[in-house]
């Protein structure tokens, strides 16, 4: 049975927003603010290079299950809690000393809103939309 156009399009924009995840955090951490940062701790440049690993090892699981599984909720679910993550860091980072900017860094803005939280902002919203209609879609 054909798969309808609406469920190629869900996995299309599921797969951008998977790719985005497991690609652009390597690009934007594997230099000196980050992932190469001397003032930051080995264990710390430690754990930045295990959280770029374990995003590029779920994005790629997500696009498996997507494009040769069929699977759509499960992708969506991982890009999810990928997210999540992000949003629990933000809420703790007061009690954890934590930041979204680095001292050494620069702040990257979109459309007036500090970088991350915006494109973290939209990828929730597509993911939750893309989990309403991928659960309202299932055979």
């Amino acid at each position: 049975m054909k798969r309808p156009f609406a469920i190629l399009g869900l996995k299309t924009i599921v797969s951008a927003v998977t790719l985005f995840y497991g690609v652009v955090p390597a690009i934007a951490d594997l230099n000196e603010t980050h992932l190469l940062n001397p003032l930051w701790s080995e264990h710390a440049r430690f754990h930045a290079a295990w959280f770029l690993a374990f995003s590029a090892g779920v994005s790629g699981t997500a696009l498996y299950l997507l494009w040769w599984a069929d699977e759509v909720v499960v992708p969506v679910v991982l890009g999810l809690m990928f997210a999540g993550g992000f949003w629990v860091a933000m809420v703790f980072k007061s009690a954890y000393g934590g930041a979204l900017v680095d001292t050494n860094g620069f702040e990257h803005q979109i459309l007036g809103f500090e970088a991350n939280s915006f494109l973290f902002s939209v990828m929730t919203i597509i993911l939750l939309v893309a989990l309403v209609f991928a659960r309202s879609h299932r055979r």
